[in-house]
């Protein structure tokens, strides 16, 4: 009996390996596919950026959040990194090509400095790619469909940002 669980076991071993080898190549595959297909496709306008962002909070799950308020286009965030918290403040703006970025003057537990962050979106149909720039890899930000694991569903309308900032200002 347990040589026949340990062959069991073994194989199953073996079989997840081999499907594990297979799928390498595939996510290789589709990330390659899903960057030609973002470079074909055309760059969101810059009232589609404006409209997406706008008074939205991007949730970054537990490490952090930020906050696109409309008016003067203020940028706030706050973010935790191995426990440490710190937090943003500064703008953002459109500068076209469908990019959006943020520069803000970062305070954390290794001191202040200041960072601009940008994101390039590109749009075939109903689905949007997007990536960090400079050299960040294009994934699908928003599916043709409702897709719940979609970057682009973590983009809440309103302001998810300024309470937590709060708290974390008083502690310093």
């Amino acid at each position: 009996m347990k040589r026949i669980l340990g062959n069991s076991i073994g194989t199953a071993l073996a079989c997840s390996i081999a499907v594990l080898a297979f799928q390498l190549p595939a996510t290789a595959k589709t990330a390659s596919q899903t960057a030609y297909l973002a470079m074909k496709a055309e760059a969101v306008p810059d009232e589609g950026i404006y409209q997406m962002y706008q008074n939205r909070s991007w949730l970054w799950g537990r490490n952090g959040a930020g906050y696109f308020a409309a008016q003067r286009r203020q940028f706030s965030a706050w973010t935790s990194d191995k426990g440490k918290l710190g937090y943003g403040d500064g703008i953002w703006f459109i500068p076209g090509g469908g990019k959006v970025c943020f520069r803000a003057k970062w305070h954390g537990a290794g001191g202040d400095s200041n960072a601009l962050t940008c994101f390039e979106h590109r749009q075939a149909g109903r689905v949007i790619y997007q990536r960090k720039l400079p050299d960040g890899d294009w994934y699908v930000f928003r599916s043709s469909h409702r897709n719940l694991a979609d970057e682009f569903m973590k983009l809440k309308h309103g302001d998810y940002v300024s309470w937590k900032q709060k708290r974390i200002k008083a502690r310093d």
